[in-house]
């Protein structure tokens, strides 16, 4: 009886983790539109909301065509901020030696208004063991009220190893500030 309690616990307990993280959505879609500007062609996305007449959230212009790889949308419900109902994060990959991947982040609040933050750079190359992310209070390594840019750095088996804080946004309920605070580290 002990052991299926026990069971049942660590059970919940990853899922609550689980719910923590950027999930893959159908909520959102990507919508591409090419044209040729000054004799090469751009690419716009504009990311919609499927589930409200498909409501442009985002539009992203993507000028380097020929390493384009791919866009991946995620989403994170309740990330702790207050006023805010979820976390898009929209990451466009490029190809070359190494994968080069810009990450945005849209905050959408209880209203449905979209706040973006700071786009993050990651460059992913062979052995790579380290990225740049936000982390929101309801994630693990978060703060209450605050966004942390952090670089995280990864074991061979791909579990953090280690967390940098390199910026912190203060959040008021509304709008975000950069925080004055000393970057910190957390293992």
């Amino acid at each position: 009886m002990k052991r299926n309690i026990f069971i049942c616990v660590l059970l919940c307990f990853q899922w609550i983790i689980a719910q923590n993280q950027f999930q893959h959505s159908s909520r959102y879609l990507v919508s591409t539109h090419i044209s040729d500007q000054d004799q090469k062609q751009v690419y716009t996305f504009h990311i919609l909301n499927a589930e409200k007449d498909q409501k442009v959230m985002s539009t992203l212009t993507i000028n380097d065509t020929e390493l384009f790889e791919d866009i991946f949308v995620t989403t994170l419900e309740n990330p702790g901020l207050k006023g805010v109902s979820e976390v898009i994060k929209v990451e466009v990959e490029y190809l070359a030696c190494c994968a080069y991947v810009d990450a945005y982040y849209f905050l959408v609040n209880t209203s449905g208004e979209v706040i973006e933050l700071p786009q993050v750079k990651n460059v992913y190359c062979q052995n790579a063991d380290m990225d740049y992310q936000y982390i929101f209070p309801g994630q693990e390594y978060g703060i209450e009220a605050n966004i942390l840019k952090t670089q995280t750095f990864y074991t061979e088996q791909a579990k953090v190893k280690y967390v940098n804080l390199k910026q912190s946004y203060s959040w008021n309920g509304s709008t975000y500030d950069l925080s004055k605070t000393n970057a910190i580290t957390s293992y």
